[in-house]
């Protein structure tokens, strides 16, 4: 091989080298830039996502709507607060021209009830609502479905159980079996008017039943006669925490107005705004729990519930 033939390979080998050298620094630089715009793409989703979790953002459905809530847990006022708030927001949103409020809750807090049950009248007002019970709604599931008229319910839902329930276990053999004894410091005699060992002696019902369960039971059977437009005396008859079902005669025009299915009511719904109206769940979801349960300051006196069938 000559000199000129040497290096005429040399150069074609060097030119090779660099042809490959490039093609190698173009791939990995596409493969990063692609791995970058994955990563940025996942990373946008899981913030929407989380976005959407807390309620920071909701799908847009255009066109006329009815929102659709189903209160489908026990009366508390955290999930209290979730259902106003979804409510608030869609409040002045004119493509919301009605609330369709589907009941299914055996009772719970009587503070989260007057709650709801307040702010529903209010929201009638703005906007029509309609109440349907269609498994239970009762005691403070009752409590909230009373708020509007006419109340509609499922043939077979269960509704009533107008009462008061202040729950106690006496716990003292089994305390005293496992070596538990109570040691609590107070100060005023009536700081801790339940042990959650012993029972109840008849003077701590006695003060129980008139500072909290009676005071509550009538707030409950006022409220349910205001918003019903029934006789004090005529809901006393049908309260004491008995249930009925929706159907039964007795109770037609006093706790239930009519009987029907739930897909007959949306019918109802539809023919008043339009068959084109679309029924949207307006609550988010609830937001996820990082760090678990809050922690509470337990001070040994659970608020009184109203009387539920759990």
């Amino acid at each position: 091989m000559s000199l000129k033939e040497y290096f005429a390979k040399k150069e074609k080998d060097t030119a090779t080298l660099r042809r490959k050298k490039l093609w190698w620094e173009t791939a990995s630089a596409r493969a990063k830039t692609g791995t970058f715009v994955v990563l940025i793409v996942g990373e946008l989703m899981l913030l929407l996502a989380l976005a959407r979790s807390y309620g920071l953002i909701h799908g847009v459905i255009p066109g006329d709507k009815v929102a659709l809530v189903n209160y489908d847990k026990p009366v508390t006022m955290a999930y209290t607060q979730r259902v106003i708030d979804a409510l608030d927001r869609i409040k002045e949103d004119k493509s919301y021209k009605a609330l369709l409020f589907v009941m299914n809750s055996p009772g719970g807090s009587p503070s989260a009830s007057e709650e709801l049950s307040e702010y529903l009248k209010d929201f009638n007002k703005s906007k029509p609502t309609y109440m349907y019970i269609q498994e239970i709604g009762a005691s403070g599931g009752y409590y909230i479905a009373s708020a509007i008229k006419p109340l509609y319910a499922n043939p077979n839902a269960i509704v009533g159980s107008i009462g008061v329930i202040l729950p106690h276990f006496a716990l003292e053999k089994l305390a005293q079996t496992i070596g538990v004894q109570e040691d609590d410091l107070t100060m005023g005699k009536y700081k801790k008017p339940i042990s959650y060992i012993k029972r109840l002696t008849e003077e701590q019902k006695a003060y129980l039943k008139r500072q909290m369960l009676e005071p509550t039971y009538q707030n409950f059977l006022k409220a349910v006669s205001r918003n019903r437009g029934v006789a004090l005396e005529t809901i006393k008859r049908f309260a004491e925490g008995k249930i009925y079902i929706a159907s039964m005669p007795e109770i037609k025009g006093v706790l239930v107005d009519k009987i029907t299915a739930l897909h007959k009511l949306k019918e109802q719904i539809k023919e008043r705004f339009g068959k084109k109206i679309r029924f949207v769940n307006p609550m988010p979801p609830a937001p996820p729990r990082l760090f678990g349960e809050k922690v509470r300051f337990d001070v040994n006196l659970k608020a009184p519930q109203l009387n539920s069938l759990k």
